[in-house]
């Protein structure tokens, strides 16, 4: 009965697991809508130089930035929960979005095994104040803005998540096979 029972969860939490890597979601950055009241970057390597980057000049701080794309990546993908949101050191934003990135922030939307979504922002001034000696507003195109947002997407191919669902069916089927084996030779 109890080995039935274990059968009938794993084939459960299998299925969900697997429909959980199937569901659609962006395909590239260019899926996932402008920052609101935000001018599109031209500068070299914020458009096509890197794959799936974008950046804006805005004055949209981190609470705003990290919220909207945080609601729109869960309507994007349509599960009911919102991404996990992981926070790096701004160091880190040189190598996950690109050389050369000024960064005061850089964090991570992730759905684990799937995609992830990279956000980095430059804000020079903080409360009106600068951040450090010589911090002023950015300038753009003959306007100032007080911050600049660059995304980066990584996205994962629909045949590297079904090979990853076969690993962890395997891992799981093996790991309960030695480990019934083992209490029955105890």
């Amino acid at each position: 009965m109890l080995k039935r029972l274990l059968g009938i969860l794993f084939l459960f939490f299998s299925l969900v697991f697997l429909i959980y890597l199937l569901m659609p979601g962006p395909s590239s950055i260019h899926d996932f809508p402008k920052l609101p009241n935000s001018t599109t970057s031209s500068y070299e390597g914020d458009t096509i130089q890197v794959p799936d980057v974008a950046a804006y000049f805005s004055g949209n701080y981190r609470d705003i930035t990290i919220s909207f794309y945080s609601q729109n990546y869960q309507a994007k993908t349509k599960f009911f929960f919102l991404p996990m949101r992981l926070n790096y050191p701004p160091e880190d934003a040189f190598t996950k979005i690109k050389d050369q990135t000024q960064s005061t922030y850089l964090e991570e939307l992730t759905y684990p095994f799937r995609d992830s979504l990279y956000i980095n922002g430059f804000e020079p001034l903080e409360n009106g104040l600068p951040r450090y000696r010589g911090a002023d507003r950015i300038e753009y195109d003959g306007s100032k803005y007080d911050t600049k947002v660059t995304l980066r997407y990584y996205s994962s191919s629909l045949v590297s998540r079904l090979i990853l669902w076969l690993g962890v069916n395997l891992s799981v089927f093996l790991l309960l096979y030695i480990g019934r084996r083992v209490i029955k030779n105890a």
